[in-house]
């Protein structure tokens, strides 16, 4: 019974992290875009993808041989997608301290052509460990406990700041973008602007951190002696049921 109570904790566990997050984190961003009717389909695509990406890996999982290359791929491509976001989110961070030198016009970086292009891309990233590679690195790696540890650290702090991000950065930077190139700033928006670049150095740090603990997962094996002994005590236990 205590196998099977683990197996089912395995199988579920992942599931019990990726769902929910990823709709509330789906309501919480389209609530930016389009209020609470899209907040609520965004939702109900958060469960959906969620599920759907649980059973896709759960399938995948079953051929033993494509275990360790999935979950050594996923990690692979979190590192990768983590530290080009790290790049780019501490170049944005760099020229917008820049533009503190002239409060008066530096909203004018997040207009064409230094915001269009950049922004394109720390959306792109973020979009894709979001939505696809952390919760992908969760199912495919969850047996796998040195690594889940380091994962679900890294999952709970990006989500959290991708909480925080729909919250306050995202309105607060499009009220920046509907502000005129020509008119200057106000003392009250020099003061919000400026809030707003030393509160985005915490979100930078996250983005770090993130990146180095896939990093960190990275080095830890995906087979080890203690994965072995488990897989094969698996194969035991279904030889003796299936001689049963």
């Amino acid at each position: 019974m205590s196998t099977k109570n683990e197996e089912r904790r395995d199988r579920l566990g992942p599931f019990l992290i990726v769902v929910p997050t990823l709709t509330v984190v789906g309501a919480l961003g389209f609530s930016v875009l389009g209020g609470i009717g899209a907040a609520l389909v965004a939702a109900v695509v958060g469960v959906g993808w969620g599920l759907l990406l649980g059973y896709i890996a759960t399938r995948l999982n079953r051929r033993e041989s494509w275990r360790v290359n999935l979950a050594n791929v996923s990690v692979f491509l979190a590192v990768l997608a983590s530290g080009m976001l790290s790049g780019g989110g501490l170049l944005d961070q760099m020229l917008s301290s820049a533009g503190l030198s002239t409060p008066s016009t530096s909203f004018t970086i997040y207009h064409p052509p230094f915001g269009g292009s950049l922004n394109l891309f720390l959306i792109t990233f973020n979009t894709l460990l979001e939505w696809l590679l952390i919760p992908a690195a969760l199912f495919l790696n969850w047996r796998i406990p040195k690594r889940r540890t380091l994962i679900v650290i890294a999952a709970v702090i990006y989500y959290a700041m991708r909480a925080w991000t729909y919250i306050y950065f995202v309105p607060t930077v499009f009220e920046f973008e509907a502000m005129s190139t020509v008119a200057p700033m106000s003392a009250e928006d020099v003061e919000r602007f400026r809030l707003w670049v030393n509160l985005s150095w915490i979100r930078g740090v996250i983005d770090i951190s993130t990146y180095i603990l896939f990093l960190l997962a990275a080095f830890i094996p995906a087979w080890s002696n203690g994965n072995s002994r488990k897989l094969a005590g698996e194969e035991t236990g279904m030889e003796e049921v299936q001689s049963v």
